[in-house]
């Protein structure tokens, strides 16, 4: 819908749609399924990825299978036994046309025609991308929980910005006529202009490859799978935003620590318990003695993109000087300041949490609520911003000859 109130002036409101099928998606076609008792897989009757040991470091004798999957010495546990073709490597995967997306936006509109001088154009759209996977991120990796169930991946994508304004300006100051020729040099010819743009941070989501969340189906060999740290019981995607953007260090014990965006203390590794989901029970080792799997992991319950990152704006100004020096000679004076308040945008931050440090065959998982503690400061900056987005503020002089 359009209208015009007077000549110069046109407000425009617009509603656009997509809808999205068949898109490609990167899904693991050899993934391994979960064995049981009752439903066993290439005669695999129990599912496991790393290996349960006693105090002695003996193992369970439900898991003496041991296969080598990906690039890390050691076991995978039986996943290699438990895939739907055996010899092809679990992190083989093919491109399925069945990938889902949505768009949905407001587009609002201001134009202001040259007249006094002044010319605006402003531009307002509030919308929601929804898919299965975004870009070359899906490409590359799954992004999400259980690959083979797209759905559980339908969440906000990765390009998604909820609120994105637009300002484009341009502003002649008026002329002196009744005035010497000097004063009519100096005066005349001044403008302005600039652009402004303020708009939605980016999606994002918090990952872990390490064995952390899916271990059960791809040990600590995952590369073909992004699967989601869940966040703890309880806490909300907004009361783990810390929100540290400025290099800002915190005070006592954690003193000269960075203050993280996410708070990595907020997460939980889905532990599934002994007997569960497949996971052998507790049993006798190889010498006799008793011991538990208890380090197997499925998949969260937090979708994909449930973090944003900062806000972002930004101010390009231009102070602009037109000289007349003959009827068909003009020289234009022009100063330029691309992000001119050196307003910082910040960039999403590290979102690649490697809980198990020591992968396979047998993890090593911290107490996720002491990551960002006295005695464990975060040194692999867990959820803090390493970058910002764009440059600095930049000065630039430029003369234009016409003729």
């Amino acid at each position: 819908m359009q209208w015009q109130p007077k000549n110069s002036l046109v407000l425009t409101m617009a509603y656009i749609g997509n809808h999205g099928i068949h898109q490609p998606l990167p899904i693991p076609f050899n993934q391994p399924g979960v064995a049981t008792p009752t439903h066993p897989i290439n005669g695999q009757i129990y599912s496991y990825g790393f290996q349960a040991q006693d105090a002695n470091f003996n193992t369970l004798l439900t898991e003496q299978v041991q296969t080598t999957i990906g690039a890390f010495t050691g076991s995978d546990g039986n996943t290699a036994l438990r895939t739907p073709y055996i010899g092809f490597n679990p992190n083989a995967d093919f491109w399925k046309a069945e990938g889902v997306s949505n768009y949905n936006a407001l587009q609002l509109q201001a134009t202001k025609r040259m007249s006094h001088g002044l010319m605006v154009n402003a531009s307002y759209t509030w919308s929601r991308s929804i898919d299965e996977g975004s870009g070359l991120g899906a490409g590359l990796f799954y992004n999400g929980n259980n690959p083979l169930e797209p759905s559980t991946a339908y969440a906000p994508s990765d390009f998604n910005r909820t609120h994105v304004l637009t300002v484009s300006y341009a502003y002649l100051l008026p002329t002196l006529k009744n005035s010497s020729k000097f004063v009519k040099a100096v005066a005349n010819g001044w403008g302005v202009q600039g652009v402004t743009v303020a708009q939605s941070g980016q999606p994002f989501s918090v990952i872990d490859f390490s064995g952390s969340a899916a271990s059960i189906f791809f040990s600590a060999d995952d590369f073909i799978t992004n699967p989601i740290l869940p966040l703890a019981p309880g806490i909300t995607p907004k009361q783990a935003t810390m929100g540290g953007t400025d290099n800002s260090f915190t005070s006592g014990p954690l003193a000269g620590v960075r203050v993280p965006y996410i708070n990595p203390n907020d997460f939980s590794i889905p532990f599934l318990a002994p007997g569960q989901s497949g996971v052998p029970p507790c049993g006798l080792t190889t010498a006799g003695t008793t011991a538990c799997d208890t380090q197997e992991t499925s998949y969260g319950s937090n979708s994909r993109n449930i973090f944003r990152a900062p806000f972002q704006t930004r101010f390009d100004l231009s102070l602009i000087k037109n000289f007349s020096l003959a009827p068909s000679v003009a020289l234009k004076f022009e100063a330029d300041a691309f992000n001119l308040f050196n307003h910082p945008s910040f960039d999403a931050p590290n979102g690649n949490f490697a809980l198990n440090g020591c992968f396979n065959p047998f993890p090593c998982f911290p107490d996720p609520t002491t990551i960002l503690s006295p005695g464990n400061p975060n040194s692999q900056n867990y959820g803090v911003i390493r970058q910002t987005v764009g440059s600095n503020r930049f000065l630039q002089l430029s003369m234009h000859l016409s003729f």
